[in-house]
């Protein structure tokens, strides 16, 4: 496994330090475990926000599939 250093705040560090003892994990996993999990928050973010502009209909994509769906074509 290939690891690269970062530099964080020294609050940070405290932190992470005491996650991970507490945690009985490396500090790279306590760090691995977080980005991903801030990954994922800005993921559902995301799609949140374009389910909102969706559902307010001021996506235009929306529309073009909406006039699709509504062509009077049947599905088989």
């Amino acid at each position: 496994m290939q690891t690269s250093p970062i530099r964080v705040k020294a609050r940070t560090h405290k932190l992470l330090k005491q996650m991970a003892e507490r945690e009985n994990k490396p500090m790279s996993e306590v760090v691995d475990a977080a980005v991903e999990c801030y990954r994922r928050g800005q993921l559902f973010e995301a799609a949140d926000t374009a389910y909102r502009r969706a559902r307010l209909k001021q996506d235009p994509d929306l529309a073009a599939w909406e006039n699709a769906l509504a062509d009077g074509l049947g599905e088989g």
